[in-house]
């Protein structure tokens, strides 16, 4: 049976670390032996070197990390798409008080365009279709209603919609399978003018 990685390193280290030996007391100065191969015992009782450029992986953040925002352009149709997750705490429909600041930072394009604004609530699938499209619509209103107390006394039309889970931007499910990055997409509110 073969020894987890971490102990067999954490015991290698601690084995061959002149630090120990009175070399580096210091434990913040970093032992220069650490960054060669470190030595790690196998099933058979035996050593091997180790590549730490072989050992460890690249992380492409990229393509873990959703995006919070997004914006399209349609013309002179703008429309800002802001997660859910931002704006809102799991399954409520008040606005979190860095939604509230995200939100004023856009009343003054808004202001400014002069347009019609629609703020449309968006789903994923999970749940009771009626419960999504009732959320998806009071988490329109919230916004909605923030909006228009930033841009009082302007002539500014805004108005709210819920969709539910009806207009998904990403796949809930892939082969039969639910996919966590879809659904995070899916919940969103958009922010046209």
């Amino acid at each position: 049976m073969r020894r987890p990685a971490v102990a067999v390193l954490v015991l290698a280290t601690v084995l061959g670390s002149p630090s120990l030996a009175g070399a580096s007391p210091d434990p913040r100065v970093p032992d220069p032996n650490l960054a060669r191969s470190v030595l790690t015992l196998d099933t058979a009782g035996a050593t091997r070197d180790i590549d730490p450029a072989k050992a460890t992986l690249d992380l492409d953040l990229s393509k873990a990390v959703l995006p919070l925002e997004e914006e399209q352009k349609e013309g002179a149709k703008v429309t800002v798409r802001i997660s859910s997750d931002v704006l809102f705490d799991f399954d409520k429909a008040t606005l979190t008080d860095a939604a509230r600041r995200r939100v004023s930072r856009l009343a003054p394009r808004l202001r400014e365009a002069g347009r019609p604004v629609q703020v449309a609530g968006h789903s994923d699938a999970q749940g009771d279709p009626g419960y999504n499209l009732r959320l998806s619509k009071q988490r329109a209103e919230a916004v909605r209603a923030e909006l228009e107390r930033l841009l009082r006394g302007t002539p500014v039309k805004i108005t709210a919609v819920g969709h539910g889970e009806d207009e998904p931007v990403a796949p809930n499910e892939v082969n039969g399978k639910d996919n966590p990055e879809g659904r995070a997409k899916n919940r969103r509110v958009d922010i046209t003018f």
